[in-house]
């Protein structure tokens, strides 16, 4: 406020300028302290915000490290799951790849006895067709006799 001045009367200084000054000055404390009663008001209101922003922050806060270790969690029983996983194929792996060998094994043993009766046949076979062969060639045909008795 700039310095005020009033007009010096007698007996002291001019009444109606000094209750003018203190009616303006009393309106101006009015507004003032409306104003720190708004300001009041809104820096409690942003504290009352602050304060919940923060227990939502901690909330939030404490609801994600929950989550993180929970996502840690599944993925280290994901981990192992899928190493027993693993390991269960491999030993069916194992397994099938000998029951493959077995019967493998067992076609070869049993072509390899193919093989035996199927040249014990061919030799009976060459046997028999020699034998029919020989008896073709000591097969004797009978003269023929004179055509021409038959034409008269």
């Amino acid at each position: 406020m700039s310095k005020i001045q009033f007009e010096i009367m007698r007996n002291g200084y001019n009444r109606y300028q000094v209750d003018d000054c203190i009616g303006r000055m009393s309106d101006d404390l009015d507004e003032l302290k409306k104003k720190l009663e708004l300001y009041t008001d809104r820096c409690e209101t942003l504290e009352k915000q602050c304060q919940d922003m923060k227990e939502k922050y901690t909330t939030l806060s404490g609801e994600l490290r929950m989550k993180e270790q929970a996502a840690e969690d599944i993925a280290r029983i994901a981990l192992r799951e899928a190493n027993v996983i693993v390991a269960t194929a491999q030993d069916n792996a194992d397994v099938i790849i000998q029951e493959a060998l077995a019967s493998a094994k067992q076609i070869l043993l049993e072509v390899s006895k193919l093989g035996e009766e199927t040249g014990e046949v061919k030799s009976r076979m060459m046997e028999q067709l020699e034998e029919l062969t020989n008896a073709l060639e000591s097969f004797e045909v009978p003269p023929l006799p004179d055509l021409s008795l038959l034409k008269d």
